[in-house]
């Protein structure tokens, strides 16, 4: 799925902000109120927003949960991903890290590489290793959510769809289906971790045994078009039938 920039703008906003009236968002992006709301109305019908009286608001009404809270789960199967993934990467390596408390703690293992670059819509992973000596840290232009320091938006896109192409790339996600759709539970979010993807030559997902046969609202990619799945040992099995579609690390 694949949006225009403005509707990546707009949609970056809806997140940021909540809700926004159509005349302020005019001003925003310099167009007129009479095409804004064609545009919103395509939108609208589309199911990428919600339209009110005299604006929109996000379709993503239930709010963030905070990253702080968000690294409190899970954390030993966290650690145990995160240190599979960094076994996989080398010295020198160049590598795009999406958002999320999983990829975070790859990155913390990361500050011993001695040499590599790094680039990352994620305010959490760019900070930690720009603190790592040997080691080059980039991160996106864009809307930051407030709430869990990921970086969205159509210049965040663009940005990793500008990379020359980069050796790894590690994303997390909210849900992985049992066709192996892996999944956001933000468009925005799902959009610019689709281009982290896309920028690299090698692609893995960090999901925890938790969100495995779980649904969300937007898709990122299927396990087919990545290289592998690190994850946790769940009971049902379903982890295991993923080795049709990629190699499987259970940890």
């Amino acid at each position: 799925m694949k949006l225009a920039k403005r509707e990546q703008k707009i949609i970056g906003l809806l997140e940021s902000r909540g809700e926004i009236s159509v005349s302020e968002l005019s001003g925003l992006l310099g167009v007129s109120e009479s095409t804004l709301r064609k545009q919103l109305a395509v939108m609208a019908e589309n199911g990428y927003l919600i339209r009110t009286y005299g604006g929109v608001m996000s379709v993503n009404r239930v709010p963030d949960e905070t990253f702080e809270s968000k690294l409190h789960k899970n954390m030993a199967e966290k650690h145990r991903i995160a240190e599979q993934a960094r076994k996989l990467v080398p010295k020198g390596s160049s590598v795009a890290l999406g958002s999320g408390t999983t990829v975070y703690a790859l990155s913390t293992l990361l500050d011993d590489l001695g040499q590599g670059v790094f680039y990352s819509n994620s305010m959490q992973a760019a900070d930690y290793l720009a603190h790592s000596a040997g080691l080059e840290s980039h991160i996106c232009s864009g809307i930051v959510r407030s709430q869990t320091g990921t970086v969205i938006g159509s210049e965040a896109v663009e940005y990793f769809r500008g990379l020359k192409q980069v050796d790894f790339a590690f994303i997390g996600c909210d849900a992985i289906d049992a066709g192996g759709d892996v999944l956001s539970d933000s468009l925005s979010v799902a959009t610019a971790e689709q281009a982290i993807l896309l920028c690299a030559r090698r692609r893995y997902i960090l999901c925890d045994s938790s969100k495995i046969g779980q649904s969300a609202v937007a898709r990122i990619t299927n396990l087919r078009d990545c290289d592998g799945l690190i994850t946790g040992r769940e009971e049902s099995g379903l982890a295991e039938r993923f080795r049709t579609l990629t190699e499987v690390f259970c940890v």
